[in-house]
């Protein structure tokens, strides 16, 4: 019994692990655009699952630990709201992060023909990231009318109560699959006045 508590533990480590690390790339790319490895690692579920890489959180230094896909799986529909598919959108928008990251870092000279290429290419990357935006925020509206109608129906306060926290959570976790600054849900105490430069 203990062999299996404690692999499910490891596993439980490792998936985590790299959550965080995709997270950290989505929200930060320029930390990880030196790594020349990293993109191919990305470009698919089965080397994103066999990946091993350090990175820095809070101080601390992390790594992922390569796992096969099924275990990835797995543990993505055991741990995320989301699911595996939840799971792929993260990698998918950390791919892309970097990838627009490295783009930048070539400065593209809008006045050249290969510069105008560029700056199409990067423009057409926006455009596929907000569409995926636009993806998971209906996800997540989809999620938030299922659970305002399973906190209606609860039959007492304290599941009433159970549910609404539940949902928050999960809402939360959806939403940190966009790119900033769509990534995180606004405070009830954030000013509600809407400043649109911060979105363009």
């Amino acid at each position: 019994m203990s062999k299996i508590d404690t692999r499910i533990q490891r596993n439980t480590e490792a998936f985590n692990t790299l959550v965080e690390c995709l997270l950290r790339i989505h929200r930060n790319p320029d930390a990880f655009k030196s790594d020349k490895a990293l993109i191919p690692a990305l470009k698919n579920q089965s080397s994103t699952a066999a990946m091993r890489i350090s990175f820095e959180i809070e101080g601390s230094i992390k790594t992922t630990v390569p796992v096969s896909l099924n275990t990835l799986k797995t543990y993505a529909e055991k741990i995320l709201p989301t699911g595996f598919n939840g799971l792929n959108g993260l990698r998918q928008a950390a791919l892309e992060a970097l990838e627009l990251a490295e783009r930048k870092a070539q400065r593209s000279n809008k006045r050249t023909k290969v510069g105008l290429s560029m700056r199409v290419e990067e423009l057409e990357s926006k455009l596929v990231m907000h569409q995926r935006t636009n993806f998971v925020l209906l996800q997540a509206l989809g999620r938030a009318l299922d659970d305002i109608k399973s906190v209606r129906d609860a039959p007492n306060a304290g599941l009433r109560a159970h549910r609404a926290s539940e949902s928050i959570r999960a809402l939360a976790a959806i939403t940190s699959l966009n790119a900033p600054p769509f990534n995180s849900l606004p405070t009830p105490s954030e000013n509600p006045v809407v400043k649109l430069e911060d979105y363009r």
